[in-house]
């Protein structure tokens, strides 16, 4: 068998999915360190040695990381690219800049989970290039097995020897994730119509997949700390009752949820949609989406 590509991804739950389409034919290297955000992170020269030893640069791309567009051309000048962000075959969501969203409060709580593929999306690609997009797209698994396709054929270009493998390996994952959303989906069905807010503003793909559409974020999608005006006006609505459960991430200051739930009966759980807790690897995303359901289940139960 002849050697696999050297394949590098940028983040914990990207390089997971690359995992799952690698195995039995070798294992890629993570870019961010375990428990790094993409949010600020900074190449170390270990990173740079990585990428320019690369054959695979497999990224999400500069809506999440615009520093690593610019280290690209540099440091993996003769290393072909995938940018997740930028493929066809799944519907993207725009960004959100208001401290409580539109679906809060039943305004769009019978709308019905995304389908893969839609036209007007895929016009629109190039959007998630320059920042339109929301690209916290893997906290959708039909996005993520959108993606897994995506990544078994730039394997197989790179690797035409391991081609089948990489294919059958990405159904597979893609079957596997098709299940844990059917049986996530039947249980927490019960729990739709009751308001959260999320830490930072990077849930919504998992939002409309579960049909779990949250009331408002703490910050914005880069996780920017939140101005006192937006703290006053999600503070209004958790003293309103509206709200249950305040969200709260490893990017989270702990002051803030504190602050927000002061004298109300609202909980709080911890959920960590970039995988910063949890062990890189192929089993990473899948226990990323499983805990991330624990988390909402637990605070809005």
């Amino acid at each position: 068998m002849a050697e696999s590509p050297r394949v590098v991804a940028d983040t914990a739950p990207l390089h997971s999915l690359v995992s799952r389409v690698m195995e039995g034919a070798g294992t890629p290297e993570l870019l961010l360190p375990p428990g790094g955000s993409p949010h600020d992170a900074a190449l170390r020269p270990s990173d740079a040695q990585r990428l320019s030893e690369a054959d695979l640069v497999v990224w999400t791309g500069p809506a999440l990381l615009p520093w690593l567009e610019e280290a690209l051309p540099t440091l993996a000048p003769e290393a072909a690219t995938l940018q997740v962000l930028r493929m066809e075959g799944w519907d993207r969501l725009p960004l959100r800049d208001t401290p409580a969203f539109e679906t809060a409060h039943g305004h769009d709580d019978d709308h019905e989970a995304p389908e893969m593929g839609g036209a007007h999306d895929d016009d629109h690609a190039e959007e998630a290039v320059h920042g339109d997009t929301d690209p916290h797209a893997w906290l959708d698994p039909q996005v993520a097995a959108r993606w897994m396709e995506g990544i078994a054929e730039a394997l197989a270009e790179a690797d035409p020897e391991n081609a089948a493998l990489y294919r059958d390996n990405a159904a597979a994952a893609a079957a596997q994730d098709a299940e844990m959303t059917a049986r996530l989906s039947a249980r927490l069905a019960p729990l739709a119509g009751r308001g959260y807010l999320v830490p930072h503003d990077a849930y919504q793909y998992f939002e409309q997949r579960f049909a779990l559409p949250a009331a408002g974020a703490l910050a914005l999608s880069d996780a920017a700390a939140p101005g006192p005006a937006r703290i006053a006006e999600l503070r209004e609505l958790v003293e309103a009752g509206d709200i249950t459960c305040v969200l709260s991430d490893p990017e989270t200051p702990p002051d803030l949820v504190a602050l927000l739930r002061e004298g109300t009966g609202a909980a709080t759980a911890e959920a960590d949609p970039d995988g910063l807790r949890l062990e890189p690897g192929p089993d990473l995303y899948p226990a990323l989406i499983e805990g991330l359901a624990s988390a909402i289940e637990e605070c809005l139960g």
